[in-house]
């Protein structure tokens, strides 16, 4: 298998299939993902999309993290730490999420992430993205209101708009 069929199928084991935004997602952002691989087999991965932290008219780098998932085979291994402290290595980059479920916001804040609210009204703090991922957000965006976001490399920030989530 290659790398795309390996990653494709990770990803559809672990967040199912949409057809449309899943060959959108791979077609637009499969050079943004970050694999961990043993013996030629992805083991680990996730999306690290590029898009801008806004705060107050002050633009930064940020990296909107998507799709975290392991390998069955791989699991409780410390392999997605290790592809975090990998990757997430731009001391001057603030990294994003937004949690899947209660349930991994501990291993999120063991990583490093602070959690924060996540919103679509306006705020000090906002996301840019590209055009790209707004078309990709179009097809899927179910947020509404309020919702948890995990974030790393600015403290002072609470509350972040960010509109085009992808669910």
């Amino acid at each position: 298998m290659t790398k795309l069929e390996q990653c494709k199928s990770l990803y559809n084991a672990a967040f199912g299939s949409e057809p449309e935004f899943d060959n959108m997602l791979f077609d637009l952002f499969f050079d943004c993902i970050e694999t961990l691989e043993i013996d030629g087999r992805v083991a680990a991965m996730y999306f690290k999309i590029p898009c801008t932290l806004n705060i107050n008219e002050e633009r930064r780098k940020a990296y909107y993290i998507y799709a975290v998932t392991t390998h069955s085979d791989f699991r409780h291994q410390g392999l997605m730490s290790k592809l975090f402290c990998k990757t997430q290595t731009e001391s001057d980059a603030f990294y994003f999420l937004k949690p899947s479920s209660e349930g991994v916001i501990k291993f999120y804040t063991q990583a490093g992430f602070k959690q924060i609210v996540g919103t679509r009204e306006s705020c000090d703090a906002f996301i840019e993205v590209d055009d790209n991922f707004k078309r990709l957000s179009s097809i899927c965006d179910k947020v509404k209101g309020t919702y948890p976001l995990m974030t790393k490399g600015n403290e002072n920030i609470e509350k972040l708009n960010f509109v085009y989530t992808l669910e």
